[in-house]
């Protein structure tokens, strides 16, 4: 076993050896977080196209080669290869044929349960190697040589959680169930009641029709959920379209008033600084003016100013006789000078200061204003006049919303007309898909003991009678598909799900994969128990069905009835060891052939397998297969 997940490459030839793949399997199992491709074998699809195309692909490869399984449950070990044709599995009741289907459901994206993990074990291992022998061109996504094997693969962990594998590379379970359902087919009980839901008719009908609906359905597919995106983001633009409308209107008002107010930044802090002067001005007034009258002018002409030049002469003239004075005279002389420039600038200041209470009036209402602004709109008047730029560019952004929003309606309605002629086209193309199928199908039921039945298929559309809308659409289209059956000559037809029993819902099941397999089907095909509920000539002809089926595909079946197992060309059986040296029950799998295959069909019929007469019924139903 590759290290980092599975098989990886082995070629064909290497698998198909006796004994091949023994040294590979045990310990193995691959460490987590190892998900490394194996050389040769890179699988690389990313996006859900890319995934779809390598599906579509690998229906171009080969069989299902090798079936690996480590303990799952009370499967200790095993390694199934498988051939061509018809193979069958069988084994007492109990013994474990179930876990075999329940492994490959596993490699089709089946919920994990840690139940299944064998006691005393960390994990649980389940591989499917796939060979490409009859490859013929490059498979989108995966980078495979001819000759060499494809491997897909899961590891089981404790608490429910899952690895999934391809080519040794790690993937996503939904990735895994993607390509793995392009190789296997897998048709279990579950899955025949499911053929009487219409989703899955539908399904079934679309993969008969083969690449050109499926290719079809895909692009319908891409573009339904292109709708839908498109949809979510308009109603997203017109949610709530009266509040975003008020919204709009109160931005537009708001940018107004700030507009209209005509605020710069520091104007409230130079009006404040107005307003009190205005407020102090008689005050100011008269300060100024007292200082100047009493430097310049004094009361009866006694000025200071005049006062000091009165006393500048003396100082002078004694500044003559000692000179120490001269510096006392000067400085003197520079105080006259002095106090009557601050007398004349006083007396200018009084004059200049004005006492208007007009001003003050329209100071205080612009400033009342400015808080109105700001009692709205941020505490400073800076933060106002940003709020007014954000609201600018919150309407341009409306504005554009608004383009934004027609653009939006226009590209839907155009996807939302390109969707409908679409569904119309499917739909087409599932009508002439349906006849053929009822045709392949009605056929096939006539081989299984089904002379008189009828089989149709009915195709409405979803949502009333009248003309093809959006409203009518699905993700798969705009059409009901239902398949119809009658058992009984000269009743009408009625919807599957309410006429058919077990056994006659098995055989439809076999007539319809039968038909698809001859058109777009996995190139395996798996059924677990589709014998239920038939036994006798029917399940002979279930057989006859069955290596049929076998003849253009690989067929895999877990069977109860000898008159199918008698037709296998590779004869499996499931044995159960409730005894093992361990302690826990084990259960293995080996290939019968020759008296190994007489001994079982024997078991199978209820009888010993050392009863002579049972056995020559065995020869003779291995002796009547062998001719057909």
């Amino acid at each position: 076993m590759d290290q980092r997940g599975g098989l990886g490459v082995r070629r064909w030839t290497e698998l198909r050896r006796p004994g091949a793949g023994q040294q590979h399997r045990r310990g193995d199992i691959p460490a987590q977080g190892e998900a490394a491709a194996a050389p040769g074998c890179q699988f690389l699809p990313e996006t859900a196209g890319q995934v779809h195309q390598a599906r579509a692909g690998i229906r171009r490869l080969g069989l299902l080669a090798e079936l690996n399984i480590r303990n799952l449950a009370v499967i200790p070990d095993a390694s199934i290869r498988f051939e061509p044709g018809l193979n069958v599995i069988t084994g007492e009741t109990g013994a474990g044929k179930t876990l075999l289907a329940r492994a490959i459901a596993l490699l089709l994206g089946s919920r994990a349960d840690s139940g299944m993990i064998r006691p005393g074990e960390d994990e649980a291992f389940v591989e499917a190697v796939f060979d490409t022998e009859g490859m013929t061109a490059a498979v989108p996504g995966l980078d495979l040589i001819p000759g060499e094997a494809l491997s897909v693969s899961r590891r089981l962990l404790p608490g429910g959680r899952s690895r999934a594998y391809v080519c040794g590379r790690g993937a996503t379970v939904a990735v895994l169930r993607e390509l793995a359902s392009g190789l296997m087919a897998f048709s279990a009980q579950h899955e025949q009641r499911s053929l009487m839901m219409a989703d899955r008719q539908a399904d079934i009908l679309d993969t008969y029709a083969g690449s050109e609906v499926t290719d079809m359905r895909e692009e319908y597919r891409l573009l339904y959920e292109q709708r839908l995106e498109a949809a979510a983001r308009l109603e997203a633009l017109t949610q709530d379209s009266r509040l975003r409308q008020r919204e709009l209107e109160l931005l537009e008002f708001q940018l107004a008033e700030i507009k209209a107010a005509g605020a710069r930044a520091g104007e409230d802090g130079e009006l404040e600084r107005e307003k009190t002067m205005l407020l102090k001005a008689a005050e100011l007034k008269s300060a100024a003016g007292a200082l100047g009258e009493a430097l310049l002018d004094g009361a009866g002409g006694d000025s200071v100013k005049e006062q000091l030049s009165r006393l500048l002469p003396a100082l002078q003239e004694s500044a003559e006789i000692d000179a120490g004075v001269e510096s006392i005279a000067g400085r003197l002389q520079d105080c006259v000078f002095e106090l009557e420039d601050l007398g004349r600038e006083a007396r200018d200041y009084a004059g200049a200061v004005v006492d208007d209470p007009q001003r003050l009036q329209e100071v205080e209402e612009r400033l009342e204003l400015l808080a109105q602004l700001k009692r709205k709109y941020g505490p400073s008047l800076e933060e106002v006049l940003s709020y007014g730029e954000a609201a600018a560019v919150k309407l341009e952004t409306a504005a554009a919303c608004d383009s934004d929003e027609t653009s939006l309606r226009e590209e839907l309605d155009r996807t939302e007309a390109e969707l409908v002629s679409l569904a119309l086209e499917l739909r087409q193309a599932r009508r002439k898909a349906a006849v053929r199928l009822e045709d392949e199908a009605q056929g096939h039921l006539g081989e299984l003991a089904f002379d008189s039945t009828l089989f149709s298929i009915s195709l409405k559309q979803l949502e009333g009678d009248d003309a093809l809308g959006v409203d009518h659409l699905t993700a798969s289209g705009a059409d009901l598909v239902e398949f119809l059956v009658s058992f009984n000559p000269g009743m009408p037809a009625a919807p599957l799900a309410d006429t058919a029993s077990g056994g006659e819902l098995s055989r439809v099941m076999l007539a319809v994969k039968s038909a698809i397999s001859g058109s777009a089907g996995a190139p395996t095909l798996v059924f677990d128990e589709i014998d239920a509920g038939i036994g006798g000539e029917t399940g002979t002809a279930v057989g006859q069905k069955l290596k049929g089926l076998a003849a253009g595909s690989q067929v895999i079946c877990i069977t109860h009835l000898a008159q199918i197992a008698c037709f296998a060309d590779a004869h499996f059986s499931v044995i159960k060891n409730s005894a093992a040296a361990s302690g826990v029950t084990e259960t293995g799998v080996r290939r019968l052939d020759g008296e190994g295959i007489v001994d079982e069909l024997c078991r199978m019929m209820g009888s010993d397998p050392s009863d002579s007469q049972a056995r020559g019924h065995a020869a003779s139903l291995l002796e009547r297969s062998a001719s057909v």
